[in-house]
């Protein structure tokens, strides 16, 4: 089954967080992984990092590429990124279960099409 589209990479600031704060770090690594695979994701590999005393880095391998979560409690801030050129994963979904989650007050949303690495390339004109 073909279930490629245009790669695009969603990339995320939920600011304002309410309740960021109220997640330790193994709650958040295991809601994003949820979140991801409810959005459709196969993950292969995860991998987090804790900063002491602030917040966390989660990387998650997809089937389908990858998301990073980076997340600031003492702030109220957290980044995400996913990077998917898969119909299976709905990105947005995943990004509005995140958003109600931590109750965030303020999303931004940044969809970026990216170059598509299963199309050929076409050959460059003769004397280019």
């Amino acid at each position: 089954m073909h279930d490629r589209a245009q790669p695009v990479l969603y990339t995320v600031d939920f600011c304002d967080c309410g309740l960021l704060d109220t997640f330790d770090v193994d709650s958040l690594s295991a809601m994003f992984a949820t979140v991801l695979r409810r959005a459709g994701a196969t993950i292969v590999h995860e991998v987090s990092h804790v900063y002491p005393g602030a917040g966390l880095t989660c990387v998650l391998v997809l089937q389908e590429s990858h998301a990073i979560l980076h997340t600031w409690p003492e702030t109220g801030t957290a980044n995400v990124d996913i990077f998917s050129c898969s119909t299976r994963l709905n990105s947005l979904a995943a990004i509005e279960q995140i958003g109600r989650l931590f109750d965030a007050r303020q999303v931004s949303v940044k969809e970026i099409d990216r170059a598509d690495g299963h199309a050929r390339l076409r050959p460059l004109a003769a004397g280019i």
